[in-house]
């Protein structure tokens, strides 16, 4: 909880006035804090013990509020489902005066300190695939694309958060708790996020988000069946708005894949999608993380000659995309999926400077509270990783295209 600036000054005020005024101070009331018992006596030479107090209380205070204002969460029921840092990655859900976007769909992004609100940078669906026969498409469904059964004629699944046992107020705020890493303690703010029961394969599931104060820029995704689903082969969560960024480079061990050279003759207006890169084919950190980058081939988006004037018009600074995959959930059958377009999505406008991916995502095995990661820096691919494998920048070519270096 924090403390506003009228706590403060009303404790400094408190604390002033009955600790540097020359006359007695009743020891009574110090014994009822600590359990212990003492007699009244004066105390006529306490001035420099009160500053050192007062000082010391303002300086804690100042810093529960520093703290706190790196914080974003709502405060109470109605406000916008915003939830994150300041210094690093914002989350949320479809709500008045939320970050834009349709139903149905996590929204992610930064905290723009010259506009002081959450910018979109993409989108997270949920997709459960159950278990049984038959092909995994006809065994998943789409977070974003179902119509709701709560809210009926509205495309997209209900997304909220369910006040449970405790107050509304407080069940939008999030939950903090306090990690111990070592001698280092770690705030950490979740919110668990209920899904609609999914229409098309009866898929009833969770998601708990949280964000790190130590890894600002991460957002943790926990995800869980209800006990009164099906049984799941997969839950998948898919980073569903590259082409908003134009990512077209996806980093893997040995070598760099560009949508561009992957899909070179397709001109439909549909998603197209060719391979898995399984676990082999992942960057590993030295803690046994597996981790995945994908990036834009221009160097700062924003200010690509077109990109004013395009479909989506890019207004974030260029940002390295990643999902990592903790070492501990870590399945044998891990593996990098993308797909791609040429036209922006529900339009037949052309995705500026060519093919890019759209769909970007990690998928595994099921098991209950496994963890994704999805993270965000400003910095390359090469400068972030820290693992065995060596990445390198890319060489330009003419006409704005790279070519992939392979290590």
């Amino acid at each position: 909880m924090g403390l506003s600036d009228a706590m403060i000054v009303g404790a400094l005020t408190t604390f002033a006035t009955q600790y540097s005024h020359p006359s007695e101070v009743n020891m009574n009331t110090a014994a009822r804090v600590t359990g212990s018992t003492a007699p009244s006596i004066k105390r006529p030479h306490r001035t420099l013990r009160a500053a050192a107090l007062i000082f010391g209380i303002g300086w804690c205070a100042i810093s529960v509020v520093a703290q706190e204002s790196e914080w974003i969460r709502p405060q109470k029921a109605g406000d916008p489902l915003v939830w994150g840092r300041r210094d690093g990655i914002v989350f949320g859900l479809y709500s008045q005066g939320g970050i834009r976007g349709p139903r149905g769909l996590l929204r992610v992004g930064i905290f723009l300190p010259e506009t002081r609100s959450p910018e979109l940078l993409n989108f997270i669906a949920v997709e459960p695939v159950v278990a049984g026969a038959g092909a995994r498409f006809d065994r998943m469904a789409f977070s974003e694309l179902e119509m709701s059964q709560l809210d009926p004629g509205q495309r997209g699944k209900r997304m909220w958060v369910d006040a449970g046992s405790a107050s509304v107020d407080d069940a939008v705020r999030g939950s903090f708790e306090t990690l111990h890493t070592g001698k280092a303690t770690v705030e950490r703010l979740s919110v668990r996020i209920d899904v609609e029961r999914f229409t098309q394969n009866g898929a009833h599931v969770y998601v708990v988000a949280s964000v790190d104060g130590d890894h600002p820029n991460e957002l943790r995704l926990r995800v869980f069946a209800e006990r009164d689903s099906p049984p799941l082969d997969e839950l998948t969560l898919t980073a569903t708005m590259g082409n908003y960024e134009r990512l077209r480079l996806l980093w893997l061990k040995d070598h760099v894949v560009d949508s561009r050279q992957l899909f070179p003759d397709y001109d439909g207006d549909a998603f197209v999608e060719q391979y898995n890169y399984p676990l082999p084919e992942m960057l590993r950190s030295g803690d046994g993380d597996a981790i995945v980058f994908c990036t834009s081939n221009e160097r700062d988006p924003g200010k690509t000659p077109g990109n004013s004037t395009a479909h989506w018009v890019y207004t974030l600074p260029r940002l390295t995309q990643y999902w990592r995959v903790p070492g501990h959930d870590v399945e044998p059958d891990l593996r990098v999926r993308v797909n791609a377009r040429r036209d922006y999505w529900a339009s037949k406008a052309p995705v500026l400077g060519g093919i890019a991916f759209e769909n970007f995502e990690v998928r595994e095995r099921f098991v209950p509270g496994q963890t994704f990661v999805y993270g965000i820096t400003e910095q390359e691919p090469w400068d972030f990783y820290r693992g065995s494998s060596h990445l390198a920048p890319f060489v330009e070519q003419a006409a704005g295209t790279v070519s992939p270096a392979r290590n």
